[in-house]
């Protein structure tokens, strides 16, 4: 498990929060995690060609 500490402007914190009350979740870290679960990543390599990759 990752722990990360973050500095949030006031703005960013109102944010969290107000996701926090609509979507009824205990604590912040929930709110962040939940918000973080609509994205996805997809890592490619940057500097070889995808047939050398999938070789």
């Amino acid at each position: 498990m990752v722990k990360i500490q973050m500095d949030l402007s006031e703005e960013e914190d109102k944010i969290v929060d107000v996701y926090k009350l609509v979507n009824r979740l205990k604590t912040k870290q929930d709110a962040i995690k939940a918000m973080i679960k609509h994205f996805s990543i997809d890592i490619k390599p940057k500097n070889l060609k995808e047939k050398e990759y999938f070789k």
